[in-house]
């Protein structure tokens, strides 16, 4: 009976948002047959049968059009954690779907609870027998699947029903550390962008997004290591946790999502992996790390002992540190911390070479890996100490400013954009203590202490579009 309840957690998030579940207060006879909202489930030779009643108040149902790869049902809970994200673009009747790790067409349907995805290979076919695109029009989508992730498998099949709410226009936003606070900007219409809700987030500096979490970053020793925040409907974003700092965590670099971990990288304490639903915490290496990149099975980071150097996560709840890494005098690991934030270096891929801005130098350096590790294969001097690093198809978009502090005085203050199969600057926009920069489809988003800057991109340079004053910050990250 414990691993059918722990599968139907993992089937079904938006569950823990009910106010009737089996077990306590089940809802008698066939709940979708009733016109209520929730689900129904039963296993092998209904050895197990089930319902969990719908609290409509913490239960959002919208019908979602305006998504280049088309219209799509987006189901969340509002209040209650584990927190749920629910999307499917199987919508018309008789579409099936498969669970996948990502939001995309391709799988159909994509389930997270508190940031963790629906396991891998998978069984489960998701079919809709009732689609709707109204207020008020009943959706119903039957599932079923054999369960392996527990000793003796058995077959699980089941009924979700619920209504829809709203219709609403997908919606782009990005997220913005200010040093007080969390800003999720709306960036729907580039031209004019618009505040949607802050968060209070003292010393702020950092933020990145995956699966509806933001993980921010706070740089004063009184403040978290880690805020996590609920981004499942940006405009009620809040937090719902953190992690204090400590003997065990000091000051936060960087966050990549692996499966269903999430890796932090640490100014002072190496890199950690944990699990949120299980709050699995582990330390996978002491060394200082100031920066992440996954690509493939390979973490990619930068640490304190051997500069660029692979981790291998084929197994994520399992890292295997590798022998692979750089020549450690290609690659500055220092960081240097200033009153409110701190320089480091940073690295990203294009998915064939690693690309570090390194912050000593004023390089962009690209690295190939070989047999014998990660080798410099060009560099491009960009005259800045990096803030952001980002990398869209051949081009590197990089925002840098001066210290403060000795050694990193003297810098260009803006973005640059680099050509990556020419490692050369091909175009560069000062700027007043720029912070960071986001890259999605043909828009570059940046920030500085004047606010929130976009640059159309798809000519091969930075055509700037608008300034949202609203939007100056520390820090920016785009949901995905």
């Amino acid at each position: 009976m414990k691993n059918i309840r722990i599968l139907l957690v993992a089937l079904v998030i938006l569950f823990y948002s009910c106010s009737e579940q089996n077990g306590s207060q089940s809802y008698i006879g066939d709940l979708c047959g009733d016109g209520e909202q929730g689900f129904v489930v039963n296993t092998t030779g209904d050895s197990f049968n089930g319902n969990v009643h719908f609290n409509g108040d913490d239960v959002i149902v919208q019908y979602v059009t305006g998504h280049p790869d088309g219209d799509y049902y987006h189901i969340f809970n509002t209040t209650n954690s584990p927190l749920m994200d629910f999307y499917t673009f199987a919508i018309a009747t008789g579409s099936t779907s498969t669970f996948g790790q990502n939001f995309n067409v391709l799988d159909g349907t994509y389930l997270a609870m508190d940031g963790s995805t629906f396991p891998l290979n998978n069984s489960y076919v998701l079919t809709t027998t009732q689609g709707g695109a109204q207020p008020g029009d009943l959706i119903n989508i039957e599932f079923s699947g054999l369960s392996e992730f527990h000793e003796e498998p058995f077959t699980l099949e089941g009924r979700l029903c619920v209504t829809i709410d709203e219709v609403v226009s997908v919606a782009n936003y990005v997220y913005i550390t200010d040093g007080s606070s969390l800003k999720v900007v709306n960036v729907s219409n580039v031209l004019s962008p618009s505040l949607e809700t802050t968060i209070a987030a003292p010393t702020s500096y950092y933020v990145n997004t995956a699966n509806s979490v933001a993980y921010v970053g706070h740089f004063d020793a009184i403040e978290p290591f880690v805020s996590f925040v609920n981004i499942a409907n940006p405009p009620t974003a809040s937090i719902y946790g953190s992690v204090a700092k400590g003997a065990t965590y000091g000051r936060l670099t960087d966050v990549v999502k692996v499966e269903d971990y999430t890796y932090l990288s640490d100014e002072y304490r190496g890199f950690h992996k944990f699990h949120m639903s299980s709050a699995d915490y582990n330390i996978v290496d002491g060394h200082d790390t100031m920066s992440m990149v996954k690509n493939g099975d390979d973490l990619v980071i930068i640490d304190m002992a051997s500069a660029l150097h692979k981790i291998d996560v084929t197994d994520a709840s399992a890292p295997i540190i590798t022998n692979t890494y750089s020549t450690y005098t290609d690659v500055d690991t220092s960081s240097y911390p200033f009153s409110n934030g701190s320089f480091h270096s940073w690295t990203r891929t294009d998915g064939t070479n690693y690309y570090v801005a390194n912050i000593i130098d004023k390089k962009l350096k690209k690295f190939q890996e070989t047999g014998f590790g990660y080798n410099l294969v060009g560099e491009a001097v960009i005259d800045g100490h990096a803030t952001a690093l980002a990398i869209n198809g051949s081009f590197a978009f990089i925002t840098m400013k001066p210290s403060p502090d000795a050694p990193l005085q003297t810098s260009f203050d803006g973005i640059k954009m680099v050509n990556l199969n020419t490692m050369t600057v091909v175009d560069s926009k000062p700027l007043a203590q720029a912070s960071g920069v986001v890259v999605n489809l043909n828009y570059a988003y940046v920030t500085d202490a004047n606010g929130l800057h976009i640059y159309d991109i798809s000519s091969g340079s930075l055509n700037h579009l608008s300034t949202f004053t609203g939007g100056f910050g520390n820090y920016i990250a785009i949901n995905n």
